[in-house]
């Protein structure tokens, strides 16, 4: 030992330790204040009245027993084709739906893109969205019409 340890000395030490911890914590606070952006939805307390009227339009959807199929691939141009099948229980296509919803990325909702799907045929639905990066993202579509509501999400995995 090189010296005696001494009241000041303990102090000094004490000061360093807290300090470095509370420099971290500042740090690590800072970073995530940053990067996280809050709740999903934008007016959740809304979304909270009209829950009885989701459970309305879903036990309507359960009446029509209509089936999607969502599948998403890259284009060569860059573009990133979602495609949506819908038919019915006994299989037959379900043509005329206008459907809308969105590719939401699960971790950045600056990244979601807005999509409506155009009808190409036997039941299918189709939009073609740039900018989508390679990696896992939401599909979310719904059809506008009141009186056939439906509504299908799926996960996935977009290269």
């Amino acid at each position: 030992m090189t010296g005696k340890l001494t009241g000041g000395g303990v102090l000094l030490w004490l000061i360093g330790f807290f300090g470095v911890i509370i420099a971290i914590n500042v740090y690590f606070i800072t970073a995530s204040v940053i990067t996280f952006r809050g709740e999903d939805e934008q007016k959740p307390y809304l979304q909270g009245i009209e829950y009885n009227q989701t459970l309305e339009r879903r036990a309507e959807q359960e009446k029509l027993n209509w089936n999607a199929t969502i599948s998403a691939s890259r284009l060569k141009s860059g573009a990133v084709r979602v495609t949506v099948t819908i038919a019915d229980a006994r299989g037959l296509p379900q043509t005329r739906v206008k459907l809308s919803g969105e590719l939401r990325h699960p971790a950045d909702e600056n990244r979601d893109h807005a999509i409506v799907l155009h009808e190409a045929g036997g039941g299918r639905y189709e939009t073609d969205v740039r900018g989508v990066a390679p990696g896992a993202w939401d599909v979310i579509v719904e059809s506008a019409s009141s009186n056939r509501p439906f509504e299908a999400i799926r996960r996935l995995w977009i290269s």
